[in-house]
């Protein structure tokens, strides 16, 4: 089997314009990502201190509700989770 060497050496720079292409493609969907993002972004309302002072003593007030992440739910509900399981596995409990 005999490898032509110059019919590869040819080839590196079809294989360049190819991985040029692939780049020049990928910017392109990264900027309309970014300008998408940019362009659809919601800007928050500041919410008053006061009003979310109040909020989080008394549930039952409209104004401004404390927003929290769901990372935040989540620790909380394992915090919640640990401290309510029982512990089944002492040794007294086996006898």
């Amino acid at each position: 089997m005999k490898i032509d060497t110059d019919a590869f050496l040819d080839s590196f720079p079809i294989m360049g314009n190819g991985l040029l292409g692939i780049f020049i493609v990928t910017v392109v969907i990264i900027l309309g990502i970014y300008l998408l993002r940019a362009l659809t972004s919601r800007k928050a309302e500041p919410v008053k201190p006061d009003a979310a002072a109040e909020a989080k003593e008394e549930p039952g007030v409209t104004g401004a509700v404390k927003k929290e992440s769901a990372m935040d739910l989540m620790k909380e509900r394992e915090k919640k989770d640990f401290l309510e399981t029982e512990d089944t596995y002492n040794i007294s409990n086996d006898l």
